[in-house]
């Protein structure tokens, strides 16, 4: 039995005082919505209505059970509703997290554009290292970096950032340019700070590769940090290219090894798989990952000058 669909007809036969108008009104044949209504009595145990050839009306457990099951029913309506104005105006809450690494300085302010085109959604973010359970913890989605571990989670690919390794030129006059990768192992170098690191760069030409290890007094796990530091002339930093584009262009900071690529980093954007995605997180989704790569395309613009040239001694 569809309790639902008989508890759906019961009601409206039982405010009709009819099986032929309620049949009507809800496109069923009179024969199918008196089988409804007997099979639900028969579920209950009890007699719901009485039957004339003149009338039908309620017996007393009947009034008892109209009441309870108009207000399922009206329940189930503004649950119906609810979700069909989600559809049209997205609200509630969003909860996301990020590595501090890209959350401050790149994810944040696209989040806050999001606040601003959707007036009606919330969201909580949260910056943290650590690997978040998403389903445990009740999160929505995760920004994650880097190529991603086999898991149960949808993966969105949002985008992939060049890195490129940098100084200012006042430190590079007082210390020297670095003219192979294994000078690096000299010099003073802003560290990121994460799972994964372990103390060494590694620089690409071509097929080539080489790996140094380096040193430095700072440590560090914001991307935001590390400009900072390397503004003020502290000393080498691999940062994506959306995040000092900017400087390069204004010759605030120089390219240091330009014949070497610093890596390529992607950024995903990870969810908990569900047969149903919800609205305002598919707009987030899109949302985030239209911005990322406007800004990766307009960073690699400005530098493209840059890019272009070769630092010399």
């Amino acid at each position: 039995m569809d309790k639902l669909r008989a508890m759906t007809v019961f009601a409206e036969v039982a405010r009709s005082a009819s099986f032929r108008a309620a049949a009507e009104k809800l496109n069923l044949s009179a024969t199918v919505a008196s089988r409804l209504v007997v099979e639900l009595e028969a579920h209950l145990g009890v007699t719901l209505l009485n039957r004339t050839t003149r009338r039908v009306g309620l017996t007393e457990a009947g009034l008892a059970y109209l009441s309870r099951a108009e207000a399922v029913l009206s329940e189930i309506e503004r649950m119906d509703a609810a979700v069909g104005t989600e559809a049209s105006v997205p609200s509630g809450k969003l909860r996301i997290t990020s590595p501090p690494s890209v959350g401050a300085e790149i994810i944040a302010p696209l989040v806050i554009d999001f606040l601003g085109a959707h007036s009606q959604i919330d969201v909580e973010l949260d910056f943290s290292e650590r690997l978040v359970d998403l389903v445990e913890e009740r999160f929505d989605a995760a920004i994650r970096s880097g190529e991603l571990a086999d898991s149960s989670l949808v993966a969105h690919r949002i985008v992939e950032m060049r890195y490129v390794l940098s100084a200012t030129p006042s430190y590079l006059a007082d210390h020297g340019l670095p003219e192979v990768p294994s000078d690096l192992s000299g010099h003073a170098c802003i560290h990121w700070r994460g799972p994964s690191s372990d103390g060494t760069w590694t620089l690409f030409q071509g097929k080539k590769r080489a790996t140094v290890p380096v040193r430095g007094r700072l440590l560090v796990n914001s991307h935001a940090a590390e400009r900072e530091a390397l503004l003020r002339g502290l000393g080498l930093a691999i940062l994506p290219l959306i995040s000092v584009h900017a400087d390069l262009a204004a010759g605030r900071l120089v390219l240091v090894l330009p014949d070497w690529e610093a890596r390529y980093g992607a950024l995903s954007l990870v969810r908990p798989a569900t047969a149903f995605l919800p609205y305002k997180l598919r707009l987030f989704i899109d949302f985030i990952t239209e911005g990322l790569r406007r800004r990766v395309r307009r960073a690699e613009a400005d530098a493209a000058p840059v890019l272009a040239q070769t630092v010399v001694n």
